[in-house]
């Protein structure tokens, strides 16, 4: 992901403006629910926990996820990078793919 989309300087600067990244391996989601007493945390830990969960129980390769939440933690749109990427995909079409995928979470929370 890093040396795909996220070494894309528009891409970077569409994060950068609009949203708070925070990069989280999943095997540390269990102690963010349970060894906070932060609520926000929790209950962030736990949205995204469910949604990864769900999108496993699917099918989808539990590698790497992008999630957008709203400020209140709720989900607004997911995007597994399987999705993403398919074979012998040109880097600009994934590159557009993800951006639209974040412009579109961007209207949704409006």
């Amino acid at each position: 992901m890093r040396t795909v989309v996220l070494s894309d300087s528009k891409i970077v600067k569409l994060l950068n403006k609009h949203y708070v990244n925070v990069f989280l391996l999943i095997r540390d989601l269990r102690e963010l629910q349970n060894g906070t007493k932060d609520e926000l945390v929790s209950k962030f830990a736990n949205t995204v926990s469910t949604t990864f969960e769900a999108a496993v129980a699917q099918g989808v390769d539990g590698s790497v996820n992008s999630f957008v939440l709203s400020p209140q933690l709720e989900l607004i749109g997911h995007l597994p990078y399987q999705d993403l990427t398919k074979p012998n995909e040109d880097i600009e079409v994934i590159n557009e793919t993800y951006r639209t995928f974040l412009k579109d979470a961007l209207t949704k929370n409006r």
